[in-house]
């Protein structure tokens, strides 16, 4: 990708790099089969990692029937955090009263 700074003097830029530089007028006549092959590659890994993002769809490379696993784990790991964080509160509630002679 490039952006044209000056057409009349065929100056370009490069926005990645920032690299300004005259513009080259030769055509490639590469074979585009293998760049193909490579973007629907990159495409697929792609679509597998928005895919593992939610929880319902299923994992590209996992056995089938986990799709559930995200949220079951999130409810194991919430309920216990959870039970942590209520035990410490509970802990710290019951030494401010016996420091206050509450009991």
């Amino acid at each position: 990708m490039i952006i044209r700074i000056s057409p009349e003097t065929e100056l370009v830029m490069d926005p990645l790099t920032s690299v300004i530089s005259k513009e080259k007028n030769e055509k490639s006549n590469a074979n585009t089969a293998a760049l193909l092959k490579r973007l629907a590659e990159t495409e697929h890994a792609v679509d597998a990692m928005v895919d593992s993002l939610a929880p319902d769809r299923p994992l590209a490379n996992s056995w089938r029937g986990r799709e559930a696993v995200h949220r079951t784990s999130g409810f194991l790991t919430n309920m216990f955090y959870g039970m942590i964080a209520g035990l410490i509160f509970a802990g710290l509630l019951l030494v401010i009263l016996f420091s206050k002679g509450g009991f």
